[in-house]
């Protein structure tokens, strides 16, 4: 019986580990995507001249920023990234709320432990987040304190 309860302690701490981790994720790839240019590259010629402008989508209205050609690769890539990050946030986001759905199975975590976990991890420095495993003991600790 005793055996059964341990062997229980040790797989809530690692779904415990494993939520702390996808939250670690999704933040700094949240973060990643702030960073980054949105829209898409738009092409106009005008009076014979070709113009390229980066647009994007701001509620309902359409903004405009033109790139000059010496920028155009830079700003297409950069948009590219910001596109493959998006669609990896998703799969995180997917994977993080398996991985919530699971710690709160165990009971040993509520969803306001993980709601301060959450701001906690939102609110990390990118030096905090180099010392991942330092971070996701410490937030460990005290989520299941």
């Amino acid at each position: 019986m005793l055996k059964k309860v341990g062997t229980h302690m040790k797989k809530s701490e690692r779904q415990v580990e494993v939520l702390l981790e996808s939250l670690i994720e999704v933040s700094e790839i949240e973060k990643v995507i702030e960073s980054l240019p949105r829209g898409y590259i738009s092409v106009k010629t005008i009076s014979g001249h070709t113009y390229y402008y980066r647009q994007w989508r701001e509620g309902d209205k359409i903004i405009s920023s033109y790139v000059p050609e010496s920028y155009l690769n830079v700003v297409r890539q950069k948009i590219q990234i910001r596109k493959q990050n998006e669609e990896l946030l998703k799969i995180l986001r997917k994977d993080y709320r398996k991985a919530e759905k699971a710690v709160l199975k165990f009971g040993e975590v509520s969803e306001s432990d993980i709601a301060k976990a959450k701001a906690k991890v939102a609110n990390l420095s990118e030096e905090e987040l180099l010392n991942r495993p330092q971070v996701v003991a410490e937030l460990k600790k005290e989520l299941l304190a």
